[in-house]
């Protein structure tokens, strides 16, 4: 049987070796097998269960076990629920019930079910967070006025998430997202939250997935994962998987394709030790990327057809990307553990493009035109180790948990850019230039930190939270084009991030909780005023409280949350003296989150989470209250159920439908885009357990709305209606 599985693992690695990008490009006229290749890797999976049915069994490997039951340590891989009980966010799997914080999560099977593939995907329909398109595969995230942080598997990547290019969800287990501030054991960075995107690891038992897919603009895309037991003690555990798309945008002449391959090992060293490594790497290549059209002069919107294409054919933008990661877990006699973990992930992006440089004259559709060249190269290296447990005083049992953490970001970027003279935005045919780089830097950034949490139980119902986090952090940057220059330095910054929170449990299924959080950001060394002098840091504070409550026999989760953020020494722009900064800007967030997520009925899946902002400028840099955050909507609706029909005739099937509302937003303060709803579909069979098909469908009713609202640059449409068939199957 293991040689089977080995003998399979090579075809498929010698499938991946094949040079993705030619798999995986969509041409018109392309031969059928090309895109036909994708589909290999399911011919193999299937080949490998039809051959492991066939034998004995005696030799058929015990096969994972699907549950409707939260996992204690969050997993949610095999949970046949949108709830999950504990989160990872937290470093120690923490229950949500017990975190003074508005969390959620995107389990794997809210992820199947609406067929999410992206890291912008599942954000997109989180609770309380705004998910923008940028238009060259990267996205933005918001939350509560503010850019959102994240976390690889728990450990903190500052500035690893905005506009930057992530791996395929096929890689991850779940979605956790954790609003607010928590510079605690994030340590510097943006208030708005931390995203935790957490990996599938190695299972205990054998569990074999594949799927392939169909669907509008010619995409196609196969998936296939497997893991178990390698030892016949199972001190020995692994996992391999496979993700492969292609395809073509909404919008015209622009294709995608994606290649990604992982794997990781879980090594039990001995009884109380556990070792898990692992990697991944993914390869994007995206042809004539757009990033979509501005305003006219006076800040009205072009009346543009959504599929209407802007840059140019001969732009690219291809990215690689490499991930290593270690975790070392080791269980003490009494009830102690420790952790540390290593993450070295590196993106490397070249691209070419041409985009519409500024507003478009009504009189005759004209604009100017900008030809850009860039190479970007980033490195991230995480390094983080604790230890935590319970200890005895007065009478009480209450918890401790210390650590060590070191985070490192080094980003080479090198650019060029050329006049592309004065087009007609809707006849755009401009040659490809050569564009020689002429600009070019180097910047690095480090931070590290010592951390502490005690977790206080004077009762049995009251748990009070203190922790602090003592940092240290300094950057530098470095011109390479078009002189190379000496290194700058910014100023160092060190800073004592307090935190403290309580959380009260009135009985088994209701708790009430509180928190303060503090604010800490680095200035930067090119952030200096007319004067000379660097921008003090930017600091603030949080304030939080809410509800949570688990009902129906613990399927259901709900939580209500208010919270008020003061932000100080915001940087803004100098407008009198471009080039320069105003450390004026101060800032104010207030707003309300409400959330239910779990089972109505045993068969009846539901995630739905209401959000409102409201976000104001504040200080002499904003006398009047202007909003801080006028792309994050002060209304957000999200919705997403599912309903298994249990009983005939309809036995084995399942519905699905949600629904995204917002209010207006903006990105100029003159061009608002009025509120919108668009509505999502699921058709579902199980045809039996180890086979099923389904049909998603996006904007059912072809509602036509922006992703990114223009301004005076960019601006692009939400998809228009489309669907998409999978087929599934498990063992």
């Amino acid at each position: 049987m293991q040689m089977t599985f080995i003998f399979n693992y090579a075809e498929l690695l010698t499938f991946m070796r094949k040079k993705t990008p030619d798999c995986l490009h969509v041409v018109p006229g392309t031969p059928a097998p090309r895109v036909l290749r994708l589909f290999v890797p399911l011919a193999l999976i299937i080949a490998t269960a039809a051959h492991a049915q066939s034998t004995t069994s005696a030799t058929l490997p015990e096969t994972r076990i699907v549950s409707d039951q939260p996992a204690p340590d969050g997993t949610t891989e095999g949970v046949e629920s949108y709830k999950a009980d504990a989160v990872t966010v937290t470093k120690v799997a923490t229950p949500t019930q017990d975190i003074p914080a508005s969390v959620s999560v995107i389990t794997r099977q809210r992820m199947d079910d609406q067929h999410m593939t992206t890291v912008e995907d599942a954000l997109r329909n989180t609770p309380g967070i705004t998910a923008v398109t940028y238009g060259d595969g990267t996205s933005y995230f918001q939350s509560r006025g503010y850019p959102a942080e994240v976390q690889f598997d728990g450990l903190p990547a500052n500035d690893g998430l905005q506009y930057l290019p992530q791996f395929d969800l096929a890689l991850y287990d779940r979605v956790e997202v954790l609003r607010g501030p928590e510079g605690l054991l994030q340590g510097f960075g943006n208030p708005g939250g931390t995203v935790n995107l957490v990996r599938k690891s190695p299972q205990d038992v054998f569990g074999l997935t594949g799927t392939v897919s169909a669907g509008t603009w010619s995409k196609y895309r196969t998936e296939m994962d497997v893991t178990g037991p390698l030892t016949d003690n199972g001190s020995i555990k692994g996992r391999f998987g496979i993700s492969g798309e292609t395809g073509n945008a909404s919008v015209d002449h622009t294709r995608n394709g994606q290649g990604l391959v992982y794997g990781s090992l879980a090594f039990a060293l001995d009884a109380d030790t556990d070792l898990t490594v692992g990697a991944a790497h993914q390869k994007m290549d995206l042809d004539a990327p757009d990033y979509g059209l501005s305003t006219y002069d006076d800040g009205s919107f072009v009346n543009a057809k959504r599929s209407g294409f802007y840059g140019t054919d001969w732009s690219f933008s291809n990215t690689e990307m490499t991930e290593v990661y270690a975790d070392l877990v080791h269980r003490f006699d009494n009830d102690w553990q420790s952790r540390t973990a290593i993450n070295y992930r590196t993106t490397d992006n070249n691209s070419k493009y041409g985009y519409v440089a500024g507003t478009v004259d009504a009189s005759n559709n004209t604009a100017d035109y900008w030809l850009q060249r860039q190479h970007d190269k980033y490195r991230w290296v995480g390094i983080d180790s604790y230890v935590n447990g319970p200890f005895q005083l007065l009478g009480r049992t209450h918890e401790l948990m210390v650590g060590v953490n070191y985070a490192d970001r080094h980003q080479r970027s090198l650019s060029g850019g050329t006049d592309g003279g004065t087009v007609n935005v809707f006849d755009i045919n401009e040659p490809d230039p050569n564009i020689p780089f002429d600009s070019g830097t180097i910047s690095d950034s480090t931070q590290y930190g010592v951390y502490g949490q005690v977790t206080f139980k004077p009762t049995d119902a009251l748990s009070l939270i203190v922790g602090g986090r003592q940092d240290h952090y300094q950057s530098s940057r470095q011109s390479l084009i078009p002189t190379k220059l000496e290194t700058v330095d910014d100023p160092d910054q060190n800073k004592f991030t307090p935190y403290a929170g309580a959380v009260y449990a009135f009985n088994s299924w209701l708790s009430a909780y509180a928190s303060y959080s503090d604010i800490f950001t680095p200035s930067q060394a090119f952030q200096t005023t007319v004067s000379g002098d660097v921008l003090k840091p930017r600091t603030g504070k949080q304030y939080e409280m809410g509800l949570k409550g688990d009902f129906l026999n613990g399927r259901l989760g709900a939580s209500v949350a208010v919270f008020d953020i003061e932000d100080k020494n915001r940087p803004l722009a100098d407008d009198a003296n471009p080039g320069y900064w105003l450390a004026q800007g101060k800032a104010r967030s207030r707003g309300i989150e409400t959330e239910v997520t779990g089972k109505l009925l045993p068969n009846w899946d539901v995630q739905a989470g209401y959000t409102y902002l409201q976000t104001k400028l504040l200080g002499e840099a904003a006398s009047d209250g202007s909003v801080q955050d006028t792309e994050e909507p002060k209304h957000q609706l999200k919705l997403w159920n599912t309903y298994r029909f249990q009983n005939d005739p309809l036995n084995n099937w399942r519905v699905g439908g949600g629904v995204r509302v917002q209010s207006r937003t903006t990105r100029n303060d003159v061009s608002w885009q009025g509120g919108y709803a668009v509505v999502d579909g699921l058709v579902g069979y199980e045809i039996n357990k180890h086979f099923d098909v389904a049909l998603n469908m996006n904007n059912v009713f072809d509602r036509t709305y922006y992703a990114r609202v223009p301004s005076y640059y960019y601006g692009l449409y939400g998809d228009p209606r489309n669907a998409t068939v999978t087929l599934r199957m498990k063992y």
